[in-house]
């Protein structure tokens, strides 16, 4: 992707889309190589597109290729199909065939996300999980992985058989670990960084202060709140809808954190082709939904006498945590709720969360492409993202509907209709849409300022004489 989210050739040169836009032939530039100077050819792209399918790898990811319609996919990700039997192919060293079960009109624009990178297969091979780390790793990016220290740094120095090179400035760049936005505030001052998040409490003052330093980029992020739907009490929607009622966005987005905005959908409006449904209740005085949300929760049993007792789960982080300590204020004063805080180290708190440890988790979504479905598949009963495993068969049904329709304004019909949905059974809360907020100093420059989902490529980078 450009600077302003556009798709630029990269690893291909060129492609053809057959005039069905089921069939896709790329083109890849000549003489391509990893790291190590290796060959880099289209079966590396393949054996990239079959692992990352494969049940076996557990990848994150897995769905991803069947958002994208590629041949096959769904039924390998399910277990129904083997990995080879993928709708990608090797025509030669230089052309790779994509097939797919039928057009995906935004299907290109996928192929910016990391999961469709080529991968090594021959260092895969003789190193399997070990293969990432720096004595092993080979790669075929700009930069190559030259350090690392777990919690603290990560260096990467430029690669020498990168295709691309003399359009490389940065001979090194490093990716210092900072636990909280404070904590890279005050390493930005010092001159430790050159880009760093902004503290919420901080903005106001920034804004005064270093307003040419201060960048506030509108980005397709959805910070949310998942139901474990297996679990009581959230096994019943009357409670997940009363929680999802008398949450005050407005208070959370543009009070206590500043600089974001009320969340009312899974899919943020800026997304292409969407049009963001009316939900009259979450329109109504929040006095008003209370009221709605309290004869809820009665009718599921729960009364002064029987308070709603729940654990509120999120990683550790300030703005998580400020947001956490918001929710569980709001729900006990406005429900007479209970709520327990419990945080977690990042690695520890996604492990927790894909075994379904946990009742009412913080959860956040990048479009890993900008169309609705980046978004509302996330929830669809198979997807490996649902780790609150609802399962609601109309809601997969329009999401499998909306696939087949090529006409983005009835496609948008049948998104808006799925977010109603979700609004209905309330397996997520939405809260608030996040943007890109960053301090960057003036002497960086090729920084993206209009790129929306948040694509920032070091080999874009340079230092300005200063």
């Amino acid at each position: 992707m450009d600077g302003n989210g556009k798709v630029q050739p990269a690893q291909a040169e060129s492609w053809k889309v057959s005039a069905n836009g089921k069939q896709i032939d790329f083109t890849l530039r000549k003489n391509l190589r990893w790291s190590d100077g290796s060959a880099l050819t289209a079966d590396d792209f393949v054996f990239a597109w079959q692992r990352a399918v494969d049940p076996a790898t557990a990848s994150p990811f897995a769905n991803y290729f069947a958002a994208g319609h590629v041949v096959n996919a769904a039924q390998i990700v399910n277990g129904k199909m083997k990995p080879q039997t993928l709708g990608v192919q090797a025509l030669d060293a230089r052309t790779l065939r994509v097939q797919l079960e039928q057009p995906t009109p935004w299907f290109i624009s996928m192929l910016a996300w990391p999961t469709t990178f080529p991968v090594p297969h021959a260092v895969v091979t003789q190193w399997g999980e070990r293969w990432t780390q720096p004595e092993h790793m080979v790669s075929n990016g700009a930069l190559v992985l030259a350090k690392r220290i777990v919690n603290e740094k990560i260096v990467a120095k430029q690669n020498p058989q990168y295709w691309n090179r003399s359009e490389t400035v940065l001979k090194q760049v490093e990716y210092l670990v900072v636990d909280n936005a404070v904590s890279g505030y005050n390493r930005y001052r010092a001159g430790d960084l050159d880009l760093t998040w902004v503290p919420a409490e901080q903005i106001k003052h920034i804004q005064q202060t270093m307003p040419n330093e201060l960048h506030i980029i509108p980005r397709l992020n959805t910070e949310y709140y998942n139901f474990n739907t297996t679990r009581a009490p959230f096994d019943d929607v009357r409670v997940r809808r009363a929680l999802y009622l008398t949450v005050d966005r407005d208070l959370i987005a543009h009070k206590v954190l500043g600089q974001r905005e009320p969340a009312s959908t899974l899919t943020p409006p800026q997304v292409a082709d969407f049009k963001s449904p009316v939900l009259d209740e979450l329109n109504e005085p929040l006095a008003q939904r209370v009221v709605l949300a309290k004869g809820l929760l009665h009718q599921a049993g729960y009364d002064e006498q029987h308070p709603l007792k729940f654990e509120l789960f999120y990683n550790k982080y300030d703005l998580h945590e400020k947001t956490a300590i918001a929710l569980s204020s709001q729900w006990k004063k406005l429900l007479g709720a209970q709520v327990t805080l419990r945080n977690m180290e990042w690695k520890t708190y996604l492990d927790a969360r894909r075994a379904g440890d946990f009742m009412l988790s913080r959860q956040s979504w990048d479009a890993t492409y900008n169309e609705p479905s980046t978004f509302l598949n996330t929830l669809q009963s198979t997807s490996v993202e649902n780790v609150g495993h609802w399962s609601d068969a109309e809601y997969d049904r329009l999401l499998k509907q909306a696939e087949s329709v090529s006409d983005p304004v009835m496609r948008n019909v049948l998104y808006s209709q799925a977010e109603v949905r979700i609004n209905q059974q309330a397996p997520i809360i939405p809260i608030y849409y996040q943007p890109l907020i960053k301090l960057l100093k003036p002497y960086v420059g090729g920084f993206p300022t209009h790129n929306p989902q948040d694509y920032v490529y070091s080999k874009e980078l340079y230092i300005i004489a200063h």
